[in-house]
C-alpha cells in the first residue's frame, strides 16, 4: 500500500466512525424498534458473488447501516440506512430492495475497474408489542 492509500483508508475508517457516532443508537432513534434483522444477498456479473450476510442489530447498536463491499481490494460499499429509517417511520414489518456498488476493485495493471457486484436485501423489524403494525 502506498502512502496515499493507507492515509485514504485512514480518512475513510475516521469517517466512519464519526458518522456512527452522529448516528446515535437504534434505541435513541427508534425506542418503538426491538430488532432489525438485515438479510443481504450478492449477485456479481462476473462470476459467483460472495456468500450472503445476516446482521441482527439491537437497540444499543448504531442507528448506521452502511456495508462494505464483501470483495477483497473494493474501496466501496452499500448504505442501507435511508431505507431501513424509512421503515421504521413508517412501522412497516419489512422492506426488500437493491444496490449496485459504486466502488472500484484491483484488476491486472495499475488501472482499477468498477466493482460489478449488485447487492438484494431485506430488512425486517421487530417492534415493541404496542407500537408495531
Amino acid at each position: 500500500m502506498t502512502r496515499s492509500s493507507v492515509s485514504l483508508a485512514e480518512q475513510r475508517r475516521e469517517q466512519s466512525r464519526r458518522r456512527r457516532v452522529a448516528a446515535g443508537t437504534l434505541g435513541e432513534s427508534f425506542p418503538h424498534v426491538q430488532q432489525l434483522r438485515i438479510r443481504l444477498a450478492f449477485q456479481d456479473s462476473a462470476g459467483p458473488g460472495p456468500t450472503g450476510q445476516i446482521h441482527d442489530v439491537y437497540p444499543s447498536a448504531p442507528a448506521l447501516f452502511e456495508f462494505p463491499c464483501p470483495h477483497g481490494g473494493c474501496d466501496g460499499g452499500f448504505d442501507l440506512t435511508d431505507a431501513a429509517r424509512t421503515l421504521m417511520r413508517a412501522s412497516k414489518p419489512y422492506a426488500e430492495g437493491s444496490q449496485q456498488c459504486g466502488g472500484s476493485r484491483a484488476s491486472q495493471g495499475p488501472v482499477r475497474q468498477p466493482c460489478t457486484l449488485r447487492l438484494s436485501y431485506r430488512i425486517a423489524v421487530q417492534f415493541e408489542p404496542a407500537a408495531g403494525k
